[in-house]
């Protein structure tokens, strides 16, 4: 008796596994066709716009963009001949650099030398 009922529960748990197996295999076209027949029921639920409504929305929401649209074109105008501007002083304006400075600095060595040199000639030609 006590053999009996462990082989009925083994035969139990492996009609379940079978059942569990043959569950977990739906056929996938139906599950499809459950799916569009569940979007076509939340498609019956959803209330739509008055078509007065959907043309205020959309002239404004045309009328907003083109105001946005306009503030950033003159905006980038602006910054565009700000640079411009910048760009052209910078070009007209001199500058001198730390180099520009060590060059002149060289430069006004080397005539300070060559007046030497001239010098010197000079003093060895007059005697």
């Amino acid at each position: 008796m006590a053999e009996e009922k462990k082989t009925s529960k083994k035969a139990e748990k492996a009609d379940k596994s079978k059942d569990t197996k043959k569950k977990s295999k739906k056929n996938p076209f139906k599950s499809i066709a459950s799916f569009f027949k569940s979007v076509k029921s939340e498609g019956k639920k959803v209330v739509w716009a008055k078509s007065k409504d959907v043309l205020r929305n959309t002239l404004i929401v045309l009328v907003v963009v083109t105001i946005a649209g306009v503030a950033i074109y003159g905006v980038d105008t602006v910054l565009s001949l700000g640079m411009k501007g910048l760009k052209n002083l910078a070009e007209t304006t001199t500058t001198t650099s730390v180099s520009d400075v060590i060059d002149d600095t060289d430069n006004d060595a080397d005539t300070d030398n060559d007046a030497a040199d001239d010098n010197a000639d000079a003093d060895n030609t007059a005697e």
